[in-house]
């Protein structure tokens, strides 16, 4: 029986979290159907565009993301309290910026969104729908995959789930453990076998912090921040950005077999971060997956990192 969600997430602590949300029958509803020969590469690049737009409306941090063939990772800082701290009219505006009044042709209706809400301000109960909404984030990935889903049935002629109903979510207890998820994602490509470099890895976080720098080098020193966030302050890791670059490429060669065995430092990176494959509950030091565990109310079952 799978563990209720309300379990598995925090409703007092903001924590990171790895999702996970895979395709209908492990299908390549993303990718190249080896059946078919079709293409739906396509589709990769509608999940990155709405993982960003609700992301900047949501109590949610996207800190990493890689989207493949049959699936898609994210890690996510999120606080159940931040959309609390929200304005009425804050939470309206962030409403209707992702879920906009629009007229027959699907195109933006400014005019009736403007007067939903102005009405929307009036009404407390539909405010805090709203406020529940955006500060849940089983509801992030719910309204995350239903466009997707509902424009692939259309673009295929056909009807029915295209995701998995249930999507895995793991609590990051510490920052090492919150690092070692986002190589995780990031390398995605690499393991696959799709990428031979981080350079060649499209459809994530690192293909666009790459990008990112080739306009803005100086960020490189910089702590690493979130791709898109929708908290009022956003979190930073204990990890610059060019360390962080530093770790993957290193990384990506032990993968491919193009480095020597890592040295006692990055060996202990590369079990980390290899010890993500296991669907864990929660991931950190085992004092603070103790600590976790304690708070939830389950039983010891996780490993600790190494």
């Amino acid at each position: 029986m799978a563990t209720p969600r309300k379990k598995l997430v925090d409703s007092e602590h903001a924590l990171f979290y790895h999702l996970i949300s895979r395709c209908v029958r492990g299908s390549y509803l993303c990718g190249k159907d080896l059946r078919t020969g079709k293409n739906y590469n396509h589709r990769k690049r509608w999940i990155v565009s709405r993982i960003k737009r609700l992301a900047r409306s949501f109590a949610i941090e996207v800190h990493a993301y890689a989207v493949m063939s049959n699936h898609f990772h994210l890690v996510v800082h999120y606080d159940p309290k931040e959309a609390d701290r929200w304005s009425d009219s804050e939470v309206v505006e962030r409403w209707f910026d992702v879920f906009p009044k629009r007229s027959r042709d699907g195109k933006i209706d400014h005019i009736r969104s403007a007067i939903a809400k102005a009405e929307c301000l009036k009404n407390p109960s539909q405010i805090q729908h709203f406020r529940k909404t955006l500060g849940c984030m089983s509801m992030f990935m719910k309204h995350l995959k239903q466009p997707v889903a509902l424009r692939a049935n259309q673009e295929d002629g056909c009807s029915g789930h295209f995701f998995e109903q249930r999507f895995y979510s793991g609590a990051l207890v510490s920052e090492k453990a919150v690092i070692a998820a986002m190589a995780y994602v990031d390398l995605n490509p690499v393991r696959a076998k799709i990428a031979r470099s981080i350079e060649e890895c499209n459809n994530t976080s690192i293909a666009e912090r790459l990008q990112h720098l080739k306009h803005t080098k100086q960020k490189i020193r910089r702590a690493i921040e979130p791709i898109v966030s929708g908290n009022k302050v956003p979190r930073q890791l204990g990890i610059s950005t060019g360390r962080y670059i530093d770790l993957l490429k290193h990384i990506s060669l032990v993968t491919t077999g193009s480095a020597p065995a890592p040295i006692h430092r990055e060996s202990l990176w590369v079990s980390a971060i290899q010890s993500l494959s296991k669907r864990q509950r929660a991931y950190g030091t085992a004092a603070d997956i103790e600590v976790w565990r304690k708070r939830q109310g389950f039983r010891r079952k996780e490993a600790p990192l190494p």
